[in-house]
């Protein structure tokens, strides 16, 4: 297995999506209780959170568009204690927007891409969601400059897990599929979409329960060197990107 590439997710696995949102959630609910006062905000929460899955794959497969997975969403998780209506939608989509300014990168987001630029490796990022959102999201965590390739679901006309996605992807890191390795969170969308595209190699982050056939799993991203078997060249450039 010859590695050139390799493509990074971005929530979750380059950015701290998960401490933002848990960061977020307070003003978050905030907005929602005072259009709906007899909210039971842990319960709430654990509504929004459940039903994120269904409505994002809606819209990843192009049933609804951000805007109405966002609706959906929000009418599904608030359905017990009020009926969402414009007013409410439009306060709570104002503050997602604000909370995108949370999100930070990993602690060894930038070491780990530094380690593997030793290797000779370029880096390339495959992401779902609206342009705006995910460059928006670039910007805050300051890692574009990281990255020699950007491919968006939403620019690139698909989304993982579909095949396409990471062909299209290894295409603009100047790869083949077969020589580009994958690192994600998502066992789904990331790992099995990987595997599925051909690409040389899968590395799943996380927590170590989740297994997932021909993918090598790890904790943190400071191990995904070690897991592909790359290690610094002698004399390699520090930066590839353009």
């Amino acid at each position: 297995m010859t590695i050139h590439g390799v493509l990074f997710d971005l929530d979750g696995t380059l950015a701290d999506t998960a401490s933002a949102e848990r960061d977020a959630w307070p003003a978050l609910a905030d907005v929602i209780e005072a259009r709906a006062p007899t909210v039971d905000r842990q319960e709430l929460r654990q509504r929004y959170n459940a039903v994120f899955e269904r409505h994002w794959s809606d819209f990843l497969e192009g049933r609804i568009d951000f805007g109405g997975y966002r609706w959906n969403r929000l009418r599904e998780a608030v359905a017990p204690w009020a009926e969402l209506d414009d007013r409410l939608f439009e306060a709570y989509r104002d503050e997602k927007r604000q909370s995108i300014e949370l999100l930070r990168p990993f602690d060894d987001a930038v070491g780990t891409i530094t380690e593997l630029r030793a290797a000779g490796i370029r880096i390339g990022l495959l992401t779902n969601g609206p342009s705006w959102l995910q460059r928006r999201k670039l910007a805050v965590t300051d890692l574009a400059r990281e990255l020699d390739s950007i491919a968006i679901s939403d620019e690139i006309g698909v989304a993982k897990p579909d095949p396409r996605a990471f062909h299209l992807a290894a295409d603009m890191l100047g790869c083949e599929p077969r020589e580009v390795a994958m690192v994600g969170d998502s066992p789904a969308y990331d790992i099995a979409g990987a595997i599925d595209a051909g690409l040389a190699a899968a590395v799943l982050i996380g927590e170590l329960g989740f297994r997932v056939d021909g993918a090598v799993a790890v904790r943190r991203l400071r191990e995904v060197p070690a897991a592909l078997g790359l290690s610094p060249q002698p004399g390699a450039a520090r930066r590839t990107a353009r």
